[in-house]
Formats: structure tokens, sequence, C-alpha cells
């Protein structure tokens, strides 16, 4: 055998003999990996959720991702009892704590729910382990939440209320309640009242969608409206309470009594204070013989009389009037109502005068002029002024115009 041969075959031994050497290392690491027998790793409890209640609590997972589950324990430690502080029945004994479910699985059953009661108000820790029908577990799933008891209840409190009114204007029997403002907390609010029928009822009142934007949380109103009620009798309300949006419990305050001495009466705004029309019945002096009555308090001039300047006054495009106020009188605002052809005025002004009566010679002061059209109704506002005697002059646009002036006011307004 030469030396090359004799090399290669020295080689390929030594080869097969780290090979074995190693299987038989990597056969021991795998025995001692399975004594004790098969390590079996279930599937978990998944999307754990919480929803509190009154010395209780309501958990819910999903099993979905293996069918060889058939029991499952929640763990969780209860606390220690303070001297003094209310037991619940049955209060559960402080430490450690645990029920078990058994998992009876369908075709449909996808979820697991169970209530754990008798619990202390506070903050737990919940552990779920899945077991199969040999007893091998899962990891833990868990979650942390509050049970809710006495303590959350004495923070609660009535929604409070102004002066309720009720509005029997126009034969309604309508009751108005405005109220204060209310913890997001609230959810609802009961009302208890007798209707006109003599029939006892409750309403029921909620928030409502947000008037700015409906895409908002929705919002408590400022004022409801309980409509037929029974004028004479009181009511009663409580306001109810969620201690969370997902809370399985809801808390009630005590129903507050309102006496029928406690309701008001809903009353119409007294009226704006009359306002004295100066013009009212006054003497009117018009451009033309015809007369008229535009200060008798028909602004219509419906269907009588009313001033319609002649054919011979509008022949210089200009009409006007006057009113004798009898004395010096001050004001601030005219009232000039102009049913026809009023488009047909491109110019109109007031003028005042204090002498004693009027002749060719009376000198007017200007308080208002406009250079653009009149509507059918005007209100006119100018720096406050005193005079005697008060001159509407207006331009007419043609010749051929007829207008008509139903009424002229004066006012002295704040």
């Amino acid at each position: 055998m030469n030396i090359k041969n004799y090399l290669k075959n020295l080689i390929a031994l030594m080869v097969v003999g780290v090979l074995f050497g190693s299987c038989q290392k990597m056969d021991g690491i795998y025995e001692d990996f399975l004594e004790g027998g098969e390590i079996v790793y279930n599937g978990k409890a998944e999307g754990l959720v919480a929803h509190p209640g009154i010395n209780r609590m309501e958990l819910k997972w999903y099993i979905i991702s293996d069918p060889k589950i058939v029991k499952a324990k929640v763990f969780w430690i209860n606390p220690v009892h303070i001297e003094g502080e209310p037991t619940l029945p049955n209060q559960r004994a402080a430490g450690k704590d645990s029920v078990t479910i058994d998992i009876v699985r369908g075709a449909t059953t996808d979820s697991v729910i169970t209530l754990i009661d008798r619990l202390k108000e506070g903050v737990y820790t919940f552990s779920v382990v899945m077991y199969d029908k040999n007893g091998h577990s899962s990891i833990s799933s868990q979650i942390i939440a509050e049970v809710y008891g006495s303590v959350f209840q004495g923070t609660i409190s009535n929604r409070p209320l102004d002066v309720p009114l009720l509005d029997t204007i126009n034969k309604k029997s309508n009751l108005y309640i405005p109220w204060y403002g209310i913890s997001q907390q609230a959810v609802k609010i009961d009302l208890q009242y007798i209707d006109v029928s003599g029939i006892a009822r409750t309403k029921r009142i909620t928030k409502v969608s947000n008037p700015i934007d409906p895409r908002r949380p929705m919002i408590w109103q400022d004022r409801d409206t309980v409509f037929n009620y029974k004028e004479g009798t009181g009511f009663s309300y409580r306001t109810a309470y969620l201690p969370e949006p997902n809370a399985i419990d809801t808390f009630y305050t005590e129903y507050t009594s309102i006496s029928k001495s406690a309701i008001g009466y809903y009353k119409l705004p007294p009226p704006p204070p009359l306002e004295e029309n100066l013009a009212l019945g006054r003497p009117v002096t018009v451009s033309s013989s015809s007369g008229s009555a535009i200060t008798d308090g028909d602004r219509k001039g419906d269907p009588s009389p009313k001033w319609q300047p002649s054919s011979s006054e509008r022949a210089d495009l200009n009409v006007w009037f006057y009113v004798d106020l009898g004395s010096a009188k001050t004001f601030n605002t005219a009232g000039l109502y102009i049913p026809k052809a009023a488009g047909n005025i491109p110019f109109f002004e007031i003028m005042v005068t204090s002498e004693s009566s009027i002749t060719s010679s009376t000198k007017w002061t200007r308080v208002y002029s406009q250079f653009t059209k009149p509507n059918a109704e005007n209100e006119i506002t100018f720096n406050s002024t005193t005079a005697r005697f008060v001159k509407v002059s207006l331009n007419l646009d043609k010749e051929s115009t007829n207008i008509n002036v139903s009424e002229f006011e004066l006012y002295n307004r704040p």
C-alpha cells in the first residue's frame, strides 16, 4: 500500500469516529430531555377582558387556538379585611383564591365567560391558566381590573337642577327642567311624574348626539322637557352611573323629591316698553292741496287714507310734507312707509326747524339724507335732535312717478 492510499483511509476512519461519538452525545441529551415525560404546552387564554361590577367581576376570553382544552382556572389574591369595614355576605377569605371552570367544547364554543362574586372593592390581578385532560397547563394570561362597591357609591350624586318651570300658556302643560353640570360617568336619569291624565309615568333621560359634530362623544342637554305634566304635582328623579364604560352593573343615587311648591311657572318675557310715536295724530302739511292722514298710525294705509301726490305736484320732480309736533320735541328715529313706487325715489332727506310757524322764509336744518332708493318700510336713525317741525322731501326720477306714503313716525330711542 502506498503512502497516499494509507493517508486517505486514516482520514476516513477518523471522520467516522467523530460522527459516531457526536451521535452518542446527542442521544444522551435527548434522553435527558425526555426524562419525566415529554413537555406539552397548551394554548393560552386569548383576548382576556374584564367587566367590573358591584363586588364582582366578569372575565371573558377566547379558546379558539387549542381544541384540547377541557378546564381553566382563574387565580387572584383577596385583600385583607380591615377591622371596622363592612363585610359582604359570605365574603371571601383574605389571600390566594381561585375558581375552576369546566369547558365543554362544541361546534360553536369559542369563548369562556365566568363571574367571580363576593369580591371586596379594590384592584385585582386575575390570572387565567388553561388545562387539557392530562393536566398539561398553558402559560398564564393576566389582566388588572378594579372591583367597585360602597366606596364608589359614596362618590356619586344626583344631578343638580335649577328651578323647574311649568308652562301653562296656550293651554299647554309642559315642565321645563334646567340642569346643572353632570359627570360623564352618568348614563341616565329616571324621572317619575304624574301626567295630565293622572297616570304615574317614568321619563328616561340620556345623552344626545353632539349638535356641533355627531362624530364627537354624546353630551347631556342643559334642559329637558316633560310634556303633559299635571299641574299641582311634584316629581322625583335619580341618576345612574357606570364606573367604567364596560361595567356590568349600574350604580344609582337615591331618588330626590321635588315638591309642587318648588316648581315655578314659565312666563312670557315682558313686552318692551311702549314707545311714544311723537308724530302720531299730529297735523301734516303736504306739497299739494289734497291733504293727508299719514300720521294716523296705519302703516299699511289700508284701505285709506294715504298720501298720493297729484300729477301737478310731481311736475318739478319733488314732493314733500311736514309734521307739526305742537312744541319742540327730541327724537332720533323716523319711520317712513312707502308702499308704492319707493324704487322711483333716487334721493330723499329729512329736515327740521324749531320756528314757531312755517313760512316761505323758514330755514330748515338737514338731519338726514339718502342718495339711494328707500325700501317700502324704512327705519331711519340720525343724531338726536330737538325741533317742532319735521319735513320729509322726496325727489322723483320722473314726472309720471305715482308714489304713495302711508305713514310717518318719530321716536326718541335710547
